[in-house]
């Protein structure tokens, strides 16, 4: 069976992450300081994964509550 739901792979997130940790700790050590590495790998993080549900369709929509 194939599924028809092409919503973003979690392949797709996990290297999201790992994209926006590594950067960060790259960050934190250059500048010694963690704070300038969280501030730089969060929003890779956020892009990553904003592009990649735009480009997706967005995946699942949850339902709301009424």
């Amino acid at each position: 069976m194939t599924r028809t739901d092409q919503g973003p792979s979690r392949t797709g997130y996990a290297a999201a992450i790992v994209i926006g940790v590594a950067l960060g700790a790259v960050v934190a050590t250059l500048t010694s300081d963690v704070i300038l590495g969280v501030i730089a790998g969060a929003p890779c993080v956020a892009i990553i994964v904003g592009l990649q549900r735009l480009w997706t369709g967005g995946g699942t929509t949850r339902p709301h509550a009424p």
